[in-house]
């Protein structure tokens, strides 16, 4: 193999490659990534078993046709820290030589025949979603996940999608949320799967990659994710999610609406006197205004006041202020909804129709 590529897209497809090969097993070759050269196309491979990924790259001129496969790590530094246009990769047996102007590398790869295969995506997909909408509802539902349970299912976002409606929905147990979004072209059938947390974050990473929208399909056990350069392919995360229904209250007593830069300002000053022990800030609705409090054993006490406009009875409830942050970093919107109908009961963070975020109360005894 032997082919001259433009260091900038080797470098752009290395980062998504790299963001599956696995960083700890037993096994050599899933350190790796597979390099596969024919008609003026270069396509690189990676998997950890569970996900995967084909990523071609078409800035390239294949001199001679072939396939390696090299350790990700010293394929992705030497590309990372070349200043050239254009790098050259060349094979013999399993060695590679990797030249650009004033530099020269040979290192060490693998038999590529002995990588585990990866699907490809043919044929038509599930629906299709612009890149720029998918990764804003993925941003607003994966921070939610279980961060501590990767083998249940709510360490994965649920996906529902019917005709032309996307929903996703992530808990950790301790809060939920849930977006909609509209697909480009309609579902040809109901949908349900819980998408892993990995997967997630790497189809956010082609919306930056300049594709208007992405073909899905779901199967049975697996996820396909389909732009003209890029395959994403995972195993989809077992178990029943919880029926997130249950805990969205239908209908709230009190209602606050709250500027959410000034909220989520206010929030941060309540959380600099909270410690591990006394993790809650408490917020009290008046008419006109919310006050936040926050107290820790030896180190002090906070109040701050944030304008709002409330309508419903005076009352105080508490909350861990990390998740209140969690969630106003990903909204874009001028104002939320606060709403909630008891102090031991949860809260519901509404803007407009499209993104709602349920968080369970916290004690302050």
């Amino acid at each position: 193999m032997k082919v001259i590529a433009q260091t900038a897209a080797l470098q752009e497809a290395l980062n998504l490659a790299g963001g599956i090969v696995a960083t700890r097993t037993p096994k050599p070759i899933l350190q790796c990534i597979k390099l596969v050269a024919e008609d003026d196309t270069l396509t690189l491979l990676a998997t950890d078993l569970e996900s995967g990924a084909r990523r071609q790259v078409t800035a390239v001129q294949v001199e001679e046709p072939g396939q390696a496969l090299l350790p990700a790590d010293r394929l992705g530094g030497i590309v990372r820290e070349c200043n050239e246009e254009s790098i050259t990769i060349e094979t013999d047996k399993d060695t590679c030589h990797i030249r650009a102007a004033g530099s020269h590398f040979k290192i060490f790869g693998y038999d590529p025949g002995e990588y585990p295969a990866i699907a490809e995506f043919e044929g038509d997909g599930d629906f299709a979603i612009g890149t720029d909408q998918i990764s804003s509802m993925i941003g607003k539902t994966l921070f939610a996940t279980a961060k501590a349970h990767s083998h249940y299912a709510i360490s994965g976002v649920l996906w529902e999608a019917s005709g032309k409606n996307l929903q996703m929905v992530a808990t950790d147990g301790h809060r939920l949320a849930m977006v909609k979004g509209t697909l480009d072209k309609p579902a040809g059938k109901d949908v349900t799967a819980v998408v892993p947390a990995k997967l997630m974050g790497l189809i956010q990473r082609l919306a930056g990659e300049g594709a208007q929208s992405l073909d899905v399909r779901i199967d049975e056990n697996q996820i396909l994710v389909r732009t003209p350069n890029v395959v994403l392919v995972s195993s989809l995360v077992q178990g029943n999610f919880p029926k997130y229904s249950d805990v969205i209250p239908t209908e709230t007593g009190n209602r606050a609406t709250i500027n959410a830069q000034e909220f989520q300002h206010r929030v941060r000053q309540a959380a600099l006197l909270t410690n591990e022990e006394s993790r809650g800030v408490r917020i009290a609705f008046e008419a006109d205004k919310i006050v936040l409090s926050s107290r820790a054993p030896e180190a002090g006490e906070a109040e701050v006041t944030c304008a709002a406009k409330y309508d419903g009875q005076d009352m105080a409830i508490g909350f861990n202020p990390a998740f209140l942050i969690d969630a106003m970093r990903i909204i874009d919107a001028d104002e939320i909804s606060f709403e909630m109908n008891a102090s031991n009961k949860p809260a519901v963070i509404k803007t407009g129709s499209d993104f709602l975020y349920v968080i369970m109360p916290v004690s302050l005894e």
